[in-house]
């Protein structure tokens, strides 16, 4: 019959994508060390770091993470903090030059985009005469490990371009979101990220905790400014430029997440914009690399045109329910239900083994119990993105610290 060709064919893709995440997942449960770097290595310090940090309205927040930065362990000569305060109408920057940063102001050209606020500051510290080695990008909340820069040192000295930094929440226990923004961190950052790198292939840009050597921005200048999602967006354009983005699990970042789901909405539209435009932009020249055996451009085809797992979760419970109802209506191949009952408890189980295998608190485990919410809740957004793209905008993210 056409509906067991169609629903098998579903199961197949649902399944599909399912074990995409299960190889990662197996991947990365553990880190890697290159026996290069069995020995320990002194890392350089003679590296001239410029940290770049866009602010747009971030006087709660910049003070403190200037103030961070200050303390990094590293010659308090060969790094700067650099914070452009982008179209801002409060006292970011006093408040950054206070603290010890270098304030720049950007009153002109095109807003509305983290983005452009990057590649502007991106260029003028390229212009620099101090001539940096290295351009380290930070969110304006992020609270930076002390030996942030020893430990992309470390990963430098062996001749890498492009370091991507392990991005962690900072405030788990705030509230429920960011108890499950934390669990989706575990997976997409440490889980995956990790798995790229033992796999050989190139970690995603994360937007925060984004390591760059001067001669990678020179020859390939940021690209994206426009773009919903720059990060991603300038990773995707790396890897069509056969540069590996290299990911350091020791290199840690802390950030917030929004408390709030009227908070985390708009947030998650613009990621889901961002990855919609992606595809358009992406899947093409990634397709012709992956045929030509790059293994590097097929993983990033199947992570940007795979179904993303909230929709597999989804779809898998969607796919057995269906099947139940038929096998009560008319005869029905059990063989056929089976298969779907095996993808949905695939999907079930996934989260559990990556909190499981990143070492995740109970409170992690109790927040599984609104997965299912947390999931329409996705799927909802995504359905939003593909009907009203166009219409989305850049809307700074309310953080915690806020009044």
């Amino acid at each position: 019959m056409m509906i067991v060709l169609v629903l098998s064919l579903l199961n197949l893709i649902i399944a599909a994508g399912l074990i995409y995440h299960y190889v990662l997942l197996l991947a990365g449960r553990r880190s890697r060390v290159p026996p290069v770097l069995e020995s320990p290595i002194q890392p350089p310090t003679h590296l001239r770091y410029a940290i770049a940090i866009p602010a747009h309205n971030e006087s709660g927040v910049i003070g403190r993470t200037v103030n961070r930065l200050q303390t990094l362990v590293y010659p308090k000569d060969h790094y700067d903090v650099h914070v452009v305060a982008d179209y801002c109408v409060d006292d970011t920057a006093p408040v950054a030059a206070a603290a010890g940063a270098q304030a720049h102001i950007r009153n002109e050209g095109p807003r509305g985009r983290k983005g452009y606020a990057l590649d502007w500051l991106i260029r003028r510290l390229l212009a620099d005469p101090r001539h940096y080695d290295v351009i380290v990008v930070f969110d304006a909340d992020s609270q930076v490990d002390g030996e942030f820069l020893l430990a992309v040192g470390r990963t430098m000295a062996e001749g890498v371009q492009v370091v991507q930094g392990r991005h962690v929440i900072s405030n788990p226990t705030t509230s429920l979101l960011t108890t499950l923004a934390d669990a989706d961190m575990r997976l997409n950052n440490r889980i995956r990220n990790q798995a790229k790198q033992n796999l050989g292939l190139s970690a995603r840009l994360m937007g925060d905790a984004m390591v760059f050597r001067r001669e990678v921005l020179e020859r390939q200048p940021w690209v994206g400014a426009q773009s919903l999602t720059e990060d991603r967006d300038y990773g995707l354009f790396l890897v069509t430029q056969g540069i590996r983005i290299y990911y350091t699990l020791d290199a840690i970042s802390y950030g917030q997440a929004a408390a709030r789901w009227k908070d985390a909405t708009p947030q998650r539209l613009r990621w889901y914009g961002g990855a919609f435009d992606l595809q358009r932009r992406y899947l093409p020249s990634l397709w012709k690399l992956a045929w030509r055996g790059n293994w590097d451009a097929l993983d990033k085809l199947l992570e940007l045109g795979l179904p993303p797992f909230s929709l597999l979760a989804l779809g898998a419970a969607l796919l057995f329910l269906v099947q139940l109802v038929l096998a009560m209506l008319i005869t029905w191949p059990l063989t056929l239900t089976a298969v779907s009952a095996l993808t949905l408890l695939m999907a079930v189980l996934f989260p559990f083994f990556g909190l499981i295998l990143t070492d995740a608190p109970a409170r992690s485990y109790r927040a599984m119990l609104v997965g299912p919410f947390y999931i329409l809740w996705r799927v909802g957004i995504g359905l939003w993105v593909r009907l009203r793209y166009r219409n989305l905008s850049w809307v700074r993210t309310r953080r915690t610290d806020d009044a």
